[in-house]
């Protein structure tokens, strides 16, 4: 098997392959592309590798990108954003000169050259307190590390499942929780359009998903860091009732459940 130094990963339906904005070609990076759905025109590029996925689902597709990887460390992008080279070649930097670090989060913005959420000033140590407002295509990981400790995605969350957030976040706690080193570098990675799943609330949905990535993380103490994430703004649900629901994690039974 040919060896690479990057894999950058796209999780992509089939009817979007040909949208996604590919970073320049590079030695030793491979562009490897999780497609979901039918077969499409292949990518007339050398560095470019597809794969075909049973099902559909975010989690489902970067644990196959994960396990197909040829590189030493993986990017994963989201088939409507691009990166920014400088910060991603900063970043691949980085990770070559800091071997005892297994996952970076980096900072991303939108089409408008804003970013698209507070980030922390200074690089700072990631755990399961601090980072539940990561996302997939703001990270980078060493992939050995992870497969040593048999760390994927839960594919019971994230896109294209009824918990269609946190899987990120469930993802860099458990990293965490198995010592392995997770950091944020204040710099910009990527650059993703319009809003994301994590800025949506006020709906049965995204407060039970919420709810159900913190029970996820930390179990018998999620009560405690439910209530400790509704003080930090207690009216993001904008509704008594969905706070309510939040808190106790109390929510209509429905006949597909996925937590």
């Amino acid at each position: 098997m040919d060896r690479k130094l990057i894999t950058i990963g796209y999780s992509s339906l089939s009817n979007r392959v040909q949208k996604i904005a590919l970073p320049i070609q590079r030695d030793g990076i491979e562009i490897l592309i999780a497609v979901q759905g039918e077969c499409v025109d292949p990518i007339e590029r050398e560095d470019v590798r597809m794969i075909y996925l049973n099902g559909f689902g975010a989690a489902r597709s970067r644990n196959v990108i994960l396990r197909e990887a040829r590189g030493e460390i993986l990017f994963f992008g989201d088939d409507d954003m691009r990166w920014d080279e400088s910060g991603l070649t900063r970043t691949i930097e980085y990770l070559q000169m800091n071997e005892n670090v297994d996952l970076v989060l980096c900072q991303s913005e939108n089409e408008f050259g804003q970013l698209r959420k507070r980030y922390f000033r200074r690089k700072t140590k990631l755990s399961k307190y601090n980072s539940a407002k990561a996302a997939t295509y703001e990270m980078a990981i060493r992939i050995a590390s992870f497969k040593s400790k048999n760390i994927t995605f839960h594919e019971c969350f994230g896109a294209g499942t009824k918990n269609f957030l946190g899987d990120e976040f469930i993802f860099i706690s458990e990293a965490s929780e198995a010592d392995l080193t997770c950091e944020f570098l204040p710099w910009t990675i990527a650059v993703h359009p319009g809003p994301s799943s994590g800025t949506i609330y006020g709906t049965t949905n995204d407060t039970e998903a919420r709810a159900n990535a913190i029970q996820q993380v930390f179990g018998k103490l999620s009560l405690f860091a439910r209530l400790g994430f509704l003080l930090r703004n207690p009216f993001r649900f904008k509704s008594l009732l969905l706070t309510i629901r939040f808190v106790l994690r109390w929510f209509p039974k429905t006949d597909e459940k996925n937590s």
